[in-house]
């Protein structure tokens, strides 16, 4: 049936190849016991403490990501290699060129470094230029089995969640931003609003994915979860524009050697990063790292005693300081100030 203007040609792709996916994988068994925190559309793994194998794993894994980029070093490339274009016909910022052959083997759970799931071609003026590599495991895959593939402490598994479909008719300007109320950008996010909008619900869109950015230098963007800029509090951007208020976080607030101390039992990390994650993270950032409102922590050598100081007592730092007085019980402040003195 033919397409009735551009953006009916877009829209009915996009229905395709998301319908598809859906019927495939909605229905899905889900991982369970993962330490996970949710933001809108996407659910993120917890970055826990590091393991002694993970740097030489890490270095691996970014080994391997960019001896395929060297493979692949245009989209030309890529397609005659099978890979093709996520959502065709529709532009985006960064595009996911993907094998259907090599997803298939890492949801069956062969996974091979050499074989990651979608090339990332960033889109600038000259054309698409590669950036990373995407890899993926199916939602049955549990704590163990993602970290086996990439180690919970270096990246951040994510998976897309909360999706409303919308039903026949709905106008474009409803799917799409600023505007959108369906899709992984819409305003819809709950069952019960998406059925009163005549919408179809999926609790989970595809299974779980990592992006791995080899040329970068820094740590936190090698690993980033999104270097397109659409995860606004994952990327360290300023939330001036937004408060009013600017904000110029080099560092700690006052030196390391004049922060005080305070009396804090012995912690669980690991219990300190679900802590972290859930009181901490959308101002300091994934691991500590660029975060958007809040000094970085990761590398900061901070003690325990101070980073308890910290979530005790902000203001007696910084009088201005905007960070609340975290309703922590004794032992999370233990687990999440042994989390954050080890962050590096």
């Amino acid at each position: 049936m033919p397409c009735d203007g551009e953006h009916e040609c877009m829209k009915r792709r996009l229905c395709l190849v998301l319908g598809s996916a859906l019927a495939l994988l909605s229905a899905a068994p889900q991982g369970s016991g993962i330490p996970t925190t949710r933001e809108d559309h996407m659910q993120m793994t917890v970055r826990l403490p590091a393991a002694p194998s993970d740097r030489e794993r890490g270095a691996e894994i970014v080994a391997a990501a960019r001896r395929v980029m060297a493979r692949f070093p245009t989209v030309e490339a890529a397609e005659r290699a099978g890979f093709k274009k996520f959502l065709p016909g529709i532009s985006l910022p960064m595009e996911h060129y993907t094998n259907g052959w090599w997803a298939a083997e890492a949801w069956f759970g062969n996974f091979d470094l050499d074989h990651p799931t979608s090339l990332l071609f960033k889109r600038t003026a000259s054309g698409l230029t590669p950036i990373g590599v995407m890899y993926t495991a199916s939602n049955s895959a549990d704590e163990a089995e993602l970290n086996r593939r990439i180690p919970l402490s270096l990246g951040t598994w994510h998976r897309h969640t909360d999706d409303c479909a919308p039903p026949s008719g709905t106008p474009i300007a409803e799917q799409l931003p600023p505007n959108a109320r369906f899709g992984l950008e819409g305003s819809i996010t709950t069952k019960s609003a998406c059925e009163a909008a005549g919408g179809t619900f999926h609790p989970i869109v595809f299974g779980w994915m990592i992006h791995v950015y080899p040329n970068e230098s820094d740590p936190g963007k090698i690993w980033a979860v999104d270097m397109g800029g659409s995860m606004h509090h994952h990327h360290g951007e300023s939330d001036a524009g937004v408060t009013g208020t600017p904000i110029a976080y080099n560092g700690l607030p006052i030196p390391l050697d004049k922060l005080p101390s305070l009396a804090v039992a012995g912690g669980d990390p690991r219990s300190g990063a679900i802590v972290f994650a859930n009181n901490c993270q959308s101002c300091h950032g994934i691991g500590g790292r660029e975060g958007p409102d809040a000094p970085e922590l990761a590398g900061s050598s901070l003690a325990p005693g101070q980073v308890a100081f910290m979530v005790r007592k902000p203001r007696a730092i910084d009088p201005k300081s905007p960070m609340p007085a975290l309703p922590l019980d004794d032992r999370e402040l233990a687990d999440v100030a042994a989390f954050v003195s080890g962050l590096r």
